[in-house]
């Protein structure tokens, strides 16, 4: 299956979901602050949003076909290993998953740390860039240079795994490891969707289960986003926060979100080389949903 086919398939069978119930939530939070004909009140800012989301999704599925699939590296793995032949063991379903997940988060908080908040940071700042975090905003519902930073962590986690399995020799592990591919990419999808959601962090039982299972809960990454704190790098477990001291507890109070600087949907997509007119922000209310200051333009510092 393709990167491209791969998102599609993820998007049907969970972020579309993430998406419903987070449009529910806002449509939800705009009628209660009194405004009537919420769609006709916020047409403006829906459409700049609609149109940046259709935009980062067509990038997104362009790039995804230019890199190798994780069916390509798994496949890899299989010929290295020589288990093609070999049937998933039932009994090591279980320890595999929660070794390949170990893994995997492991590589998604060190890229995500030391690569994507260090020299990649231009490929990452589209998912900074909302300052209202939801699975609806553009770098969040789709995210344009996604693909490059999921090439390295899979690549590191197959390679892992290939290199475990041929130092205890347990060549069948890889055939299981194969089996759960796809129950790893829905598990990680949904925990990156859950963690996004707007419509989930208002709920304290919520936060209370994701903490329970070690998984990151909604309003533990909403810091991540926010525009002054650094911290909580891991997408999709506390694990390795906790273990390099990078954990942050949510506060009580509201935490600004987005970036720290000026930024806006076509300047998170072309390093700042090109940015939408004054005349287009102001019409679309493009500062509802991005951190604009048409004063003092701010230069991007990634820590």
């Amino acid at each position: 299956m393709s990167n491209a086919r791969t998102f599609v398939w993820l998007f049907v069978y969970v972020q579309a979901a993430f998406i419903a119930v987070d449009l529910y939530e806002h449509w939800r939070l705009a009628r209660k602050s009194g405004k009537q004909g919420v769609i006709s009140a916020n047409a403006a800012v829906i459409l700049a949003v609609s149109a940046a989301c259709v935009g980062y999704s067509v990038i997104q599925l362009a790039l995804a076909s230019a890199l190798p699939n994780i069916g390509k590296l798994s496949d890899f793995v299989t010929k290295v290993t020589g288990s093609a032949a070999s049937a998933p063991s039932a009994k090591w379903m279980v320890p595999m998953f929660a070794a390949a997940f170990c893994i995997g988060t492991l590589f998604d908080y060190l890229v995500h740390r030391f690569l994507l908040h260090g020299p990649f940071w231009r490929l990452h700042e589209n998912h900074h860039l909302p300052s209202v975090v939801s699975n609806v905003m553009p770098g969040i519902a789709a995210r344009p240079f996604v693909i490059v930073p999921n090439f390295l962590i899979n690549a590191g986690s197959c390679a892992t795994i290939l290199l475990v399995v041929r130092l205890i020799g347990r060549p069948r592990l890889s055939a299981t490891f194969i089996h759960l591919l796809p129950e790893l990419l829905l598990t990680f999808a949904f925990v990156a969707c859950a963690s996004h959601s707007i419509f989930l962090r208002r709920f304290d039982w919520v936060e209370a289960s994701f903490r329970c299972l070690l998984l990151v809960g909604p309003r533990e990454h909403l810091l991540h986003h926010a525009a002054k704190i650094k911290g909580n790098y891991g997408n999709f477990t506390t694990v390795w926060d906790r273990a390099f001291g990078t954990y942050v507890s949510p506060p009580a109070g509201d935490t600004p979100l987005g970036l720290d600087y000026d930024q806006d949907f076509l300047g998170a997509i072309t390093a700042g080389r090109f940015k939408l007119s004054p005349a287009f922000r102001s019409r679309y209310q493009v500062g509802r949903v991005c951190r604009l200051d048409e004063d003092g333009i701010d230069s991007p510092v990634a820590e």
